[in-house]
């Protein structure tokens, strides 16, 4: 950063895929209440009232049971954990690129083979689910798919979700929906709201990003079935979390409009992010409720740079394989004036 002269005070960051506006209020409220004393002690592995909050907010969709659920150290965990089941030497999974590029380096770590349906820049990078249901056959020992897409933001239909889950279920294989950033669409949209139906179904969330509790790190597996008992397995080891702050999730959980607010104020800066952008780069496919999107530009050379030069920090678009060093992960700050004064400046 010295190289471009830039204060650090100046510089916005909108690389990290947190929720710009923090968390819900409730959360300050319930640090009052941590049950102190318990510091002591080995945590309830039950972690009943969080699993009970977690059954609640999923109420309206889906009917869950709390040994279906799995709290893990952050998601991310959950996904190491189950690449750790379905994965050896030789093992196939399919997937789509650019997403989570994490969980393909996972799968690379324990021996795996990670196939990928590349987005296509001439289609706007939209998930073409015809060429990934076509591509779906008995060689694959894993299916994963992130809804909403990181890095573009995209948004998947459930019918999509489905569609492939069905296919996959056909021959046998696991489906991995990774939704960390699940809580920037609707509940009914989620995989959770088809568990019932499939027992090859895998579905991950986070309070990371829509709930806005990075530092907590605590994320959560939904799975039924014979998928459920196998995952047992390899829940090791039971402590994930301490359960003296279990009252801090269970607020957060409850505070339902806490999100939904922030998708409407994410919705009407976006709609202004992608109206000053529209000119100056490309713009790819991707939900106006979610936080994040891809732009690219080839005459800009490397575009984290070019927008580092301009005080604005971004995820590099070769961090995402089918990308490259001429496109961007952008997350939209709470302060959009600022980011959108200073994308009026570049060329």
């Amino acid at each position: 950063m010295a190289k471009y002269e830039i204060k650090k005070d100046d510089v916005i960051d909108c690389s990290l895929g947190v929720n710009p506006y923090g968390c819900s209020t409730l959360v300050q409220k319930a640090t009052s209440n941590i049950y102190w004393e318990g510091i002591t002690k080995y945590p309830d592995t039950s972690y009943t009232a969080i699993k009970k909050a977690i059954i609640n907010l999923w109420s309206g969709v889906a009917e869950l049971k709390e040994n279906e659920i799995f709290l893990e150290a952050g998601s991310v965990r959950i996904l190491a954990k189950l690449t750790r089941l379905f994965i050896e030497n030789g093992s196939k999974v399919l997937g789509y690129c650019p997403q989570f590029s994490e969980y393909e380096n996972l799968v690379k770590i324990y021996g795996g083979v990670y196939n990928f349906i590349g987005l296509r820049e001439e289609e706007n990078f939209k998930f073409s689910h015809k060429r990934f249901l076509d591509a779906i056959n008995d060689s694959y020992n894993v299916i994963y798919i992130d809804n909403p897409n990181n890095p573009t933001g995209q948004v998947l239909e459930i019918t999509i979700i489905e569609e492939i889950v069905r296919k996959a279920a056909n021959y046998g294989i696991p489906v991995i929906v990774d939704e960390a950033y699940g809580d920037y669409m609707d509940a009914s949209n989620s995989a959770i709201s088809i568990c019932e139906k499939y027992d090859n179904l895998l579905t991950v969330r986070s309070l990371s990003k829509g709930m806005g509790l990075a530092n907590i790190r605590l994320g959560y597996l939904i799975v039924k079935g014979r998928l459920k008992e196998y995952y047992n397995t390899a829940n090791i080891p039971a402590f994930v979390f301490p359960d003296i702050m279990s009252n801090i999730i269970t607020e957060t959980l409850r505070d339902t409009e806490f999100i939904l607010q922030c998708r409407k104020d994410i919705k009407q800066n976006k709609a202004r992010l992608l109206s000053m952008c529209k000119d100056k780069f490309t713009i790819y496919e991707t939900g106006l409720e979610v936080p994040i999107l891809t732009l690219g530009c080839k005459d800009k050379g490397n575009l984290h740079d070019y927008f580092l030069k301009h005080g604005v920090i971004t995820a590099p678009g070769d961090e995402f394989t089918n990308l490259g060093r001429n496109y961007i992960r952008l997350r939209i700050p709470a302060n959009i004036e600022v980011l959108l004064e200073r994308i009026a400046k570049m060329n």
